[in-house]
């Protein structure tokens, strides 16, 4: 959910609010110009979209009639959880999240790590994780739950894949064999949801799994921009709009088009950059997805661009796809609409925020047909810290209040960090997929107890990754200590060393042992070699190294029950 706190910093006065919600609502962003800059020019552009493809069918008939989700990461993190998810482990829990009223399970699927080798003309699939994708959706089925993936997931740690997350974003936009490549992962997930499609409740991509035209590209230099711009063919996109709007918007009467860049966030023309993007997602992301998963569709960006003129702002949205049949996705937190300098707000205001997103991606009601799947009624992400939360002792009030908004507009709702976790650094820290990710000096070996596999340590023994932590971390700069917490089944003494250096030599117990450890030697941006070693025989089942807690109140990372999970079963109680 990163990415989607950048686009929400808003800026919302009293003047202002009301626009701070105006969206452009039943013609989507597609082949046509919206009636845009009106706040600008005393000109209006209609738009046409005659070749629409009508609606793929749906399996809309296999979802629940009222969806109730949550996101399923077991122990660990999204980035971690295919390899560190512990199967044994994967019933309980199930059976614990249906107890609490949920009847959907939300998995995120990730691109990279699933398939490997991107360096060829096909990758390769990961058969391990393949096979607990299997596994997971099977318990799903058994517990009678329905599911729904969110493909394209494009953060894991998994180093053979070849390629790196920004490298495959820019591909969906600019290279051919990229978007092969995604079709072909498509593919392979069709086949190996084919036995529970029956429980399939939808399929989702979201325009915050291929975020670089957005983040990126209009921070690049003027010469990358152009680059950029005649890669994706937006100069030739260009040509094909009306022209009169286009000169105008780009303030040129004559327009040299092999000169076209992608513009600056500030520039008048960015608003066709935006419908630009919006257009090439669709073609290059969601339409192979719907020719593969009939039931496919978009977690649409709820959040706007604000123009400024003057002292007034003016909100720019997104496609909301209102035209799709197909259950669509949405997202809500409290930074939404605020204005983002660290407030708490109330529930009564929070729900008066939540009811005007709510009526803008339903058309007012005319297409209830989403999922609010990340019912985020809490926001800590690191990289915001101002964004605006509500008050903590109202929360289980806007909870509460937030129920005939749910059923009046939506098809169901969700939530993202059904228990908190840590954003731990290390692959393969469970060693569920044996060895993979670790170096191993001395005698060590995996050891296997009913569907659990540990790493039986000697003494003397030692186990080390070599990784970029900056790139592990969710935001390394900012913690003066890392915590690293390690599963034992006894007393050990073990020694904790970055690049040979000895941070720390540690006494460990039976069971959970988390002790902190100074930051800086991972602040370095080159590889570096994290290893323990072992002082005594001790068989290991899990390693975490994190700077970082996401939390949202259900369940804290220990899985305890947290502040807000009363509140959350009373909500989820009201809609059969």
């Amino acid at each position: 959910m990163n990415q989607k706190t950048y686009w929400a910093r808003s800026i919302s006065k009293k003047s202002t609010y009301e626009s701070c919600f105006i969206a452009l609502k039943r013609q989507p962003f597609k082949l046509c110009m919206k009636k845009l800059i009106y706040f600008v020019f005393a000109l209006t552009v209609t738009g046409c979209n005659n070749n629409e493809e009508p609606a793929l069918e749906t399996a809309a008939e296999t979802a629940p009639k009222f969806i109730k989700s949550a996101h399923y990461f077991s122990s660990a993190w999204p980035v971690t959880f295919w390899q560190e998810f512990e199967e044994d482990d994967v019933s309980s829990e199930l059976k614990q999240i249906k107890k609490d009223g949920f009847n959907t399970i939300v998995l995120v699927v990730p691109w990279r790590g699933f398939e490997i080798g991107f360096e060829n003309e096909q990758t390769e699939s990961n058969p391990i994780l393949y096979e607990r994708l299997t596994f997971v959706l099977k318990a799903i089925v058994e517990h009678n739950l329905k599911f729904i993936l969110r493909l394209g997931f494009p953060h894991y740690h998994m180093p053979e894949a070849k390629t790196y997350a920004l490298e495959q974003c820019i591909g969906m936009y600019t290279n051919e064999k990229t978007q092969n490549h995604w079709i072909d992962y498509l593919e392979k997930v069709s086949q190996s949801i084919k036995p529970f499609q029956e429980s399939s409740a939808g399929i989702l991509v979201t325009w915050e799994d291929f975020w670089c035209p957005h983040s990126l590209f209009p921070k690049w230099s003027e010469e990358k921009r152009l680059e950029m711009a005649q890669a994706m063919g937006y100069e030739k996109w260009l040509q094909q709009q009306n022209q009169n709007m286009v000169k105008v918007l780009l303030q040129q009467s004559d327009i040299r088009f092999d000169q076209i860049k992608v513009p600056l966030p500030a520039d008048f023309s960015y608003v066709l950059y935006l419908d630009f993007i919006d257009q090439m997602f669709e073609q290059k992301v969601l339409k192979p997805a719907q020719s593969i998963f009939p039931n496919a569709a978009m977690e649409i960006r709820v959040d706007k661009l604000p123009i400024k003129q003057k002292e007034q702002y003016t909100w720019i949205g997104h496609d909301l796809h209102l035209e799709e049949s197909n259950l669509r996705g949405t997202y809500w937190a409290p930074f939404w609409g605020a204005e983002n300098k660290g407030e708490l707000i109330s529930a009564e205001q929070a729900l008066k925020n939540f009811n005007y997103l709510l009526k803008t991606v339903s058309d007012n009601g005319n297409n209830i047909n989403h999922l609010v799947e990340q019912f985020n009624f809490y926001d800590n992400t690191v990289h915001y810290p101002n964004n605006a939360n509500i008050k903590p002792e109202e929360i289980d009030d806007f909870l509460l209040g937030a129920a005939p908004l749910l059923k009046k507009y939506s098809r169901g709702f969700g939530v993202w960090a059904y228990r908190d976790y840590h954003d731990s650094a290390i692959l393969n820290g469970s060693f569920e997929m044996g060895t993979e990710g670790w170096h191993i000096d001395g005698l060590a070996e995996i050891q296997t107890q009913q569907q659990d596999q540990s790493l039986l340590m000697q003494a003397g023994s030692s186990i080390t990754q070599r990784f970029l932590a900056d790139k592990r971390f969710k935001l390394l700069v900012k913690y003066q200590n890392i915590t690293l917490c390690v599963m034992a089944n006894q007393k050990a003494v073990i020694e904790v060393k970055v690049d040979g250096v000895v941070l720390k030599e540690w006494q460990i117990e039976p069971e959970q042992n988390c002790t902190q450890i100074s930051a800086e030697p991972f602040k370095l941006r080159v590889p570096l070699l994290f290893s323990i070693q072992a002082q005594s025989e001790v068989l290991i089942d899990e390693i975490k190294l994190f700077g970082f807690t996401q939390m949202l109140g259900l369940y804290d990372a220990e899985g305890n029950p947290a502040q807000n999970l009363d509140a959350y079963r009373k909500l989820n109680g009201l809609f059969k």
